[in-house]
């Protein structure tokens, strides 16, 4: 018998056979086999003859069931009967599925062989295993499974290796066919020591990264943008000066599988995807999601646009910029990660797969699992798009600035719903003893529990258990942060569910569940408003599952008393727990689901305004943060004004660094993909002209300067920039001597007086009043 933690499970092909194959890991790692597991899948409403005469032809082979059996499975709550059809070879189940498709209902034909194997045999990567088996020979320690099973056990020490390239590109981006790797920088622990920069020839270089990591050994290894950049860019580079990149615990050579790499025994976690997913951070640029964590490294930079002109003259600036990304890399990943190795356990698959997934397809694998505990085949997931339904019930929030107000929070309102009313595809009914949705009408059986209530139910209890378990620790113990993070996954997990319902890709998509839940919702949120003014509160601003309260005359510490009446009440009245989830001391609403506000504590939270958002340009951001502070903090929205006449009056005097005019677009596909071209698109095109590549993914930096045509007409890349002469607004190109002009009248225009003009014509100002040319009288602030 030997135990350990799954790392990883794949398939690898023994004499026309697929064989599983687990990396598994104790004190070392070895690896198990599996042969005896088959592929299958399900065929609904066709003929035995059908099945027994199923050929499939192909230019290399003819394909076939390799037997098939008769079963009764669940499927929404009633059994039905359907053909279990195992094939070869996994890479036969779509060919067979196309086959059957013609005759009948195929079901689960498009679940992964590995995953598969996962969810019938209950394990989970990163979680324990046992096997029973025996041991055979291998390149690494290999066993022959004969039984295995999941057992429980904490995560395991995942050993991560971070790295990061920089190429020398005499004009632009670099290109893996001409441009070579000239620092490649690596860190694998806390300390210096675990630590390397490899730099001098790129043959060198290489060899050396790959040494390194073979040396180090690590189960995960971390980038940012890895895959769409530095990956390709290696193997490129690597196989131009044959460099063998056998980097897999096998020995074997990266792949790329679907563009994505795959090295056997480690899995290669790009810390770009799950930045994709942290909305408070707009522009995905490594130091931007280091900072937001709280990991800036306080390490002098260059931009990468200069890494030539510093690596002929001041190789150090360079080292020091490679030193710093890769220290940013390590640190993200080990703030991040913990969170995604409990998903992996939550759902099953391997944590590379998980960072990969949106929250709709980790749902998915979830549910997956759970209905095969419960015997119930999965719908396939759903093609057609997504159909629109009304949403949260929204009170209009109230003009100007408001003193002591607090902010009541339904907590996992949606959830709640769902598990309150039994709202579920399988408890959809006609009948008598049911629930009734307000305003649409849907009715939902009240017994037995619904699928989706009974794995609300396991996620809530899960996390209240482990809630418990923190109560009897202090923060300061290392065990509390870990529990920490698994109540925070179940959390996110329990709380998507309820927008999986109405995603469009869902296996078990259903719109009449979603519908109803939000028509509780808005039932639950006029509820509480009518409950909240009889108390003699005033209703500021309400939306979705928050409403904000005030009562005049009262102080923080009054209200809060109040509140927690308030609270009693609603609690009373509906099924569902509310809490105060802030107090403010002012707070400004400008529209729904854009406010901004000042703490009870003194923090200033904004939500939903541009000073969050990417596309607009730093000084814009910083005169709206400006804007935000004097009238939160001072009470003063004529001096907010003033603030904002002086931004345009420097603006107008060339007072402005260049950086402060760049805006930030991501390039989400190549630039002739595009239907409409926008702006940085149009500056990625000049950029190419002259040799200058944008690959997707990456931020493109790109200002706006005057002429004739569109803005997209005259949105330059930074990278063309060469000169900035910020007295009299004038940029030098690096194609030749041409000079453009920053155009003034754009970003005062189309910058900074859209991105204050939301909030201060909510105080009686206009575009006018911040031109000079209109007063507003103080009293319609407040």
């Amino acid at each position: 018998m030997i135990e350990g933690w799954l790392i990883d499970a794949e398939y690898v092909t023994i004499n026309d056979r697929a064989v599983l194959r687990l990396w598994c890991k104790d004190r070392e790692t070895f690896i198990a086999y599996d042969r005896n597991f088959k592929p299958y899948f399900y065929v609904l409403g066709v003929d035995e003859e059908i099945i027994q005469k199923a050929i499939v032809s192909t230019k290399k082979e003819v394909i076939s069931p390799e037997s098939y059996e008769k079963v009764q499975i669940g499927f929404l709550g009633k059994k039905i009967s359907a053909f279990k059809i195992y094939a070869k070879h996994p890479q036969h189940v779509p060919k067979l599925r196309e086959y059957f498709s013609q005759f009948g209902d195929v079901r689960e034909a498009d679940i992964p062989f590995a995953y598969r194997y996962l969810i019938d045999k209950d394990l989970a990567c990163l979680d324990g295993i046992r096997i029973e088996g025996k041991e055979v020979r291998g390149t690494l320690r290999s066993y022959e499974i004969e039984s295995v099973e999941r057992i429980s056990r904490e995560i395991p020490d995942l050993k991560i290796f971070a790295f990061d390239c920089e190429m020398l590109s005499t004009f632009g981006m670099p290109d893996p066919e001409r441009d070579p790797i000239i620092v490649l920088a690596m860190k694998w622990g806390d300390s210096e020591k675990e630590e390397a920069i490899l730099h001098g020839g790129e043959r060198e270089i290489l060899q050396g990264f790959v040494e390194k990591l073979k040396q180090v050994d690590p189960d995960v290894i971390v980038g940012y943008n890895q895959d769409a950049f530095d990956w390709p860019y290696i193997r490129r580079r690597a196989e131009k000066l044959k460099v063998p990149l056998n980097l897999g615990r096998d020995g074997s050579p990266i792949s790329f599988k679907g563009g994505r790499p795959k090295i056997a025994g480690r899995l290669n976690v790009d810390l770009y995807d799950i930045a994709l997913r942290i909305t408070d951070v707009k522009v995905k640029k490594l130091e931007n999601i280091a900072e937001f964590l709280g990991a800036k490294v306080d390490i002098e930079d260059i931009e990468a646009k200069d890494i030539n002109k510093y690596w002929q003259s001041d190789k150090e600036k360079v080292l020091a910029h490679a030193k710093r990304d890769v220290i940013h890399t390590y640190i993200i990943a080990k703030e991040l990660l913990p969170m995604h190795y409990e998903l992996a356990r939550l759902i099953r698959l391997p944590l590379d797969d998980v960072t990969r997934m949106g929250r709709g397809r980790q749902v998915d694998w979830l549910l997956l699992s759970e209905a095969r505990k419960l015997g119930e085949i999965a719908p396939n997931a759903r093609e057609a798009p997504m159909e629109s339904y009304e949403g949260a019930f929204v009170i209009e929030p109230e003009r100007g600035l408001h003193e002591n107000v607090a902010e009541l929070d339904f907590a996992s309102m949606y959830p709640s719903i769902m598990i309150a009313y039994n709202v579920s595809p399988d408890t959809i009914t006609n009948g008598n003893d049911c629930y009734t949705a307000p305003e649409v009408g849907y009715k939902f059986r009240k017994q037995p529990d619904g699928f989706f209530r009974r794995i609300l139910r396991m996620l809530i209890e899960k996390r209240r258990e482990i809630k418990r378990e923190m109560t009897e620790l202090s923060e300061s113990d290392p065990r509390f942060k870990l529990l920490d993070i698994k109540q925070q996954t179940l959390k996110i997990l329990t709380n998507s569910l309820y927008g999986y319902m109405g995603w469009s890709g869902a296996r078990w998509y259903c719109k009449e569940c979603a519908e109803a839940t939000t028509a509780w919702g808005r039932h639950f949120i006029k509820t509480s408003a009518k409950i909240a003014e009889e108390l003699g509160f005033k209703v500021l601003y309400g939306d979705t599952d928050s409403i904000f309260v005030s009562k005049p005359g009262k102080s923080l510490n009054e209200l809060k008393e109040e509140v927690d009446r308030l609270i009693s009440e609603i609690s009373n009245k509906l099924p569902v727990q509310i809490e105060l989830d802030e107090l403010f001391k002012t707070i400004f609403f400008v529209e729904k689901k854009r406010y901004a506000g000042l703490t009870a504590d003194g923090k200033i939270l904004v939500r939903g305004l541009e000073v969050r958002r990417g596309d607009w340009c730093e000084l814009a951001k910083r005169a709206q943060r400006g804007v935000i502070e004097i009238i939160l903090k001072e009470k003063n929205p004529q001096k907010a004004l003033d603030y904002i006449r002086e931004i345009v009056r420097s603006i107008k005097e060339g007072k402005v660094k260049l950086e402060d005019y760049v805006i930030y677009k991501g390039l989400t596909k190549k630039p002739s993909k595009y239907e409409s071209v926008q702006a940085h698109v149009k500056a990625v095109k000049k950029a190419e002209e002259i040799g200058i590549v944008y690959p997707v993914g990456s931020k493109v930096g790109f200002v706006i300067v005057k002429g004739a045509g569109n803005i997209g007409d005259r949105a330059y890349p930074i990278d063309m920039i060469e000169q900035f002469d910020g007295e009299n607004l004038k940029i030098r190109l690096r194609s030749g001597e041409e000079i453009k002009k920053i155009d003034k009248d754009y970003y005062i225009e189309h910058q900074i007086i859209p991105a204050v003009l939301r909030i201060l014509e909510r105080f009686g100002f206009s575009e006018a009043s911040i031109k000079g040319s209109a007063q507003t009288s103080l009293e319609a602030f407040f």
